[in-house]
C-alpha cells in the first residue's frame, strides 16, 4: 500500500468495536466493510519518555502494557488514557498497518477489511533502548496469529546485513 497522506480533519467514521479474540484476549473487529487505504482510528494514551515506561514496568509485577513508540524518545503509553486502538492484536501477516505523521499514530488498512474481521498489524517489537536486545525473554513475545505464515513470534524480523 502507498503511504497515506495526513488529514486535519476529524474521521472518526465508527469502524470499529471491542470484542474476545481467538488471537489473544481482546481483539478489534470491522463493524463494516473498510476500504483499502482508510485511516481507521487514531492510538491514544499518555505520552511519556521511553524511560520512564521501563522505569514504571520494571518493577518486578508482571503487567500488560499497551504502548507504541512514537520516536526514539516517546512512547504513547496506551494504558493510561488510551482508547480501543490498544486492543489491536499482533499478525504476522496484517490487515492494517500504522503510520506516525506529526507525532500522531495512525491505523490504516491495508486492504480491504471485511465486516466482523479481526484488525491486526505487525508489532514488529524490538528493544526499547538500544543494546537492550538481550535483556528480555523470547519467549513472552510469541506469536498466536494462527497464519499459514506465522513466524512465531512478535519481534521483528532479524533484517539481512550485507557485508560490505
Amino acid at each position: 500500500m502507498k503511504p497515506p497522506t495526513p488529514s486535519n480533519k476529524p474521521q472518526n467514521r465508527d469502524f470499529i468495536r471491542v470484542g474476545r479474540s481467538r488471537i489473544e484476549g481482546t481483539g478489534v473487529f470491522a463493524k463494516r466493510k473498510i476500504p483499502n487505504g482508510t485511516r481507521i482510528v487514531e492510538y491514544l494514551g499518555r505520552r511519556i519518555p521511553v524511560g520512564t515506561l521501563l522505569a514504571e514496568r520494571t518493577d518486578g509485577k508482571p503487567t500488560r502494557t499497551y504502548s507504541f513508540g512514537v520516536n526514539k524518545t516517546t512512547i504513547i503509553d496506551a494504558t493510561v488514557g488510551g482508547n480501543e486502538a490498544r486492543f489491536i492484536n499482533h499478525s504476522c501477516e496484517p490487515n492494517c498497518e500504522a503510520y506516525v505523521f506529526d507525532d500522531r499514530v495512525y491505523i490504516y488498512a491495508m486492504r480491504g477489511i471485511l465486516r466482523g474481521e479481526e484488525l491486526t498489524f505487525d508489532y514488529k517489537l524490538g528493544p526499547a533502548l538500544k543494546g537492550a536486545g538481550k535483556k528480555y525473554d523470547k519467549t513472552h513475545f510469541a506469536c498466536h496469529c494462527g497464519s499459514p505464515n506465522c513466524r512465531g513470534t512478535m519481534l521483528a524480523e532479524k533484517s539481512k546485513r550485507k557485508n560490505t
